[in-house]
């Protein structure tokens, strides 16, 4: 929602700079029916209704990196009792280990009313897990499992007049050059 206006996909890639704009109408299609809408299903992003955004605060955090022990007490040392409103945004880089970042996400969802929650490499990373996950995308399954066990969203929600759309995109180096791209077959 933009200046009391809603954009939709189709407005945004109609311009045709991007080769696949079809089949990511297609898949912007099948996943809009599953927005949440504090607690109710709407097949549309819109403003809701349910209440002002009066005294809810949005924090934004990432690289918590709670894997080293000064992180984990930092966070530890969040309020439990000035968030309770509040809405928090986790960026990614929680940490390295699944319980790590368990036991992180736990403590942050009894401080905030709302944690969302995107991964980022660090997340993902299998090499201190053993024989836990297959690879990255295994890992990526059991960290989102976890959000849902925990209360934590991943996927969109509207809260008052907020609407909150967590995105799931990772970056290259080969991204920088342009050239690169225009010679791969994605």
């Amino acid at each position: 929602m933009v200046g009391g206006f809603s954009l939709t996909f189709r407005s945004i890639s109609h311009s045709g700079q991007c080769a696949n704009s079809i089949s990511r109408e297609l898949a912007w299609r099948r996943s809009r029916s599953r927005i949440n809408r504090v607690g109710t299903r709407s097949s549309r992003i819109s403003a809701s209704v349910h209440k002002k955004m009066e005294n809810i605060r949005v924090f934004v955090v990432s690289d918590l990196h709670t894997d080293y022990a000064e992180n984990m007490a930092w966070v530890k040392c969040i309020s439990s009792r000035s968030h309770q409103e509040d809405i928090l945004l986790v960026a990614g880089d929680v940490a390295e280990t699944y319980d790590k970042f368990f036991s992180t996400m736990s403590l942050l969802t009894r401080r905030f009313k709302h944690v969302f929650f995107v991964p980022g490499n660090h997340d993902l990373w299998c090499r201190k897990e053993g024989e836990d996950f297959l690879d990255s995308l295994d890992k990526l399954n059991a960290l989102l499992h976890a959000c849902g066990e925990l209360g934590v969203e991943s996927n969109p929600l509207i809260i008052g007049d907020l609407g909150i759309i967590p995105l799931f995109s990772w970056h290259h180096e080969s991204c920088m050059d342009f050239r690169v791209l225009t010679q791969r077959r994605t």
